[in-house]
């Protein structure tokens, strides 16, 4: 999620659990307490690569953060200079950060919260990673909490409200993306395409628009948008074919190769190439994003580069989030999520393939 988000959720966290207790300060220090596993994000101080291994790493662990509960929960009594108990800072701490990695798992991107037992990468696919309006409610209970609106009791009672109206939501996000999955499969078996597993994550800022990503057993994906309230697909439905060429199994030697795979929880095209120039390439495609004004084209991809003789000089990443128009992709989602005329496309198509 968003790293405000994650700041109004360990806020609101801590005042449903404390704000009878510690009053304002909980709102305050839940704040800045439900933003501290996002300080991995100093891994990109090493590379693009430390980045994607570490971001929702070991610091979005449920097993690290109930242990570092304990000095953060020490340290901030001590700042607060506060004569309670510390096991209510303890218990505060232990909140703010716990639903830090718990509301990431809702999202698309791949949280690892099982680690140091498990490197696996878990996600539900219920939010996207910016959406107000799951925020908002945080925001007004953390507003409340801090320029205390009304008395402890009621902040508490209102932080509980927020967090069940938000949880609610999260589910009901849950709910569609399920509910996309099978819809999505429906689809894709009618093409003769059988499916081994199927994500529907939630485009930007909205639980109503999907992108259905289907893998099978070779390797090949077919992908489209769907919305909750039709049963036509919003864009053609596209298959991606994976090479398996020398150049593609070789590229997937490469460390970064499968590093790249595992952030990508598996759903990875490689396409075999050879640009103008002659030089082969083979580009790792994330189908799990892309774009409702460009769906035919994946958001995230690594490239691996050959020399003349065949050995790999060179993995890098590549993303297209600077090139793509985010404000006409904006307005298209907005219009699908809004609009009751859908602008959907025949689901009898022919398999469309880029």
């Amino acid at each position: 999620m968003d790293i405000i988000t994650q700041g109004l959720l360990g806020s609101t966290a801590a005042q449903a659990g404390y704000s009878d207790k510690i009053g304002r300060k909980s709102a305050v220090y839940g704040f800045i307490i439900g933003l501290l596993p996002d300080f991995d994000i100093i891994a990109g101080l090493l590379g693009p690569w430390a980045s994607m291994k570490f971001h929702r790493g070991p610091t979005h662990s449920f097993f690290l953060l109930t242990i570092m509960a304990v000095p953060i929960g020490i340290l901030c009594k001590k700042l607060a200079r506060s004569d309670l108990d510390q096991k209510h800072w303890i218990g505060m701490a232990f909140l703010s950060l716990i639903t830090h990695p718990i509301i990431d798992w809702f999202t698309a991107y791949g949280t690892s919260l099982l680690w140091p037992f498990s490197n696996r990468r878990m996600a539900a696919d219920a939010l996207s990673i910016i959406d107000p309006v799951y925020s908002f409610p945080l925001l007004v209970a953390t507003l409340a909490g801090i320029f205390m609106f009304t008395t402890p009791l009621r902040l508490k009672k209102l932080a509980v409200a927020a967090l069940a109206i938000t949880t609610i939501y999260a589910g009901y996000g849950y709910y569609n993306s399920q509910k996309m999955i099978a819809l999505g499969n429906e689809m894709f078996r009618a093409k003769g395409f059988e499916p081994v597993e199927t994500r529907a994550n939630p485009t930007f800022m909205n639980i109503s628009v999907f992108r259905v990503v289907a893998r099978d057993a070779s390797n090949r994906f077919m992908v489209t948008y769907l919305k909750t309230a039709s049963k036509n697909p919003l864009t053609p439905i596209v298959l991606h074919e994976s090479d398996k060429d020398e150049y593609a199994v070789k590229a997937m030697q490469h460390e970064h190769a499968q590093l790249f795979k595992w952030f990508a929880m598996g759903m990875l095209q490689v396409k075999s190439v050879v640009n103008e120039n002659g030089q082969r390439r083979v580009m790792l495609n994330d189908m799990r994003y892309g774009l409702l004004t460009d769906p035919e084209k994946p958001l995230f991809a690594a490239e691996v580069e050959f020399d003349s003789a065949g050995n790999v000089t060179r993995v890098q990443r590549r993303h297209r989030r600077g090139s793509a128009d985010m404000k006409s992709e904006f307005s298209k989602t907005m219009a699908h999520v809004f609009s009751g005329e859908f602008q959907t496309v025949d689901a009898a198509w022919p398999v469309d393939k880029p």
